[in-house]
């Protein structure tokens, strides 16, 4: 008898009527923000800091990514200075979007 209830209230079960109708929401919520330009001192600071990280070493960086800013923090699995990328766990970025850089934290 249990079986055949979960069985019909499974029929009465809500769904999504518009399919991706919320994820167009979701879209239309977020708010495209100009990339930050850097003083020639910031630039410095981040150069240096970009100069200080070795793969394995834990760090927190916050970048700029499709009109929005985001912050990774994880271990440094790959990092090529030559062709500006570093790879945090599986994510790779361009080291030109990058805007703020937290060592060992």
């Amino acid at each position: 008898m249990h079986k055949a209830r979960a069985s019909r209230a499974q029929i009465f079960q809500s769904f999504d009527a518009l399919k991706g109708f919320r994820e167009i929401l979701k879209e239309k919520e977020r708010v495209i923000v100009p990339k930050k330009i850097l003083s020639e001192d910031n630039l410095a600071e981040l150069d240096y800091k970009i100069h200080q990280i070795n793969v394995g070493m834990m760090v927190k960086i916050t970048y700029y990514d499709n009109g929005q800013y985001v912050q990774i923090e994880g271990k440094v699995s790959k990092l090529n200075l030559d062709t500006k990328m570093i790879q945090i766990v599986k994510t790779k970025l361009d080291v030109k979007t990058i805007i703020d850089i937290k060592l060992g934290y």
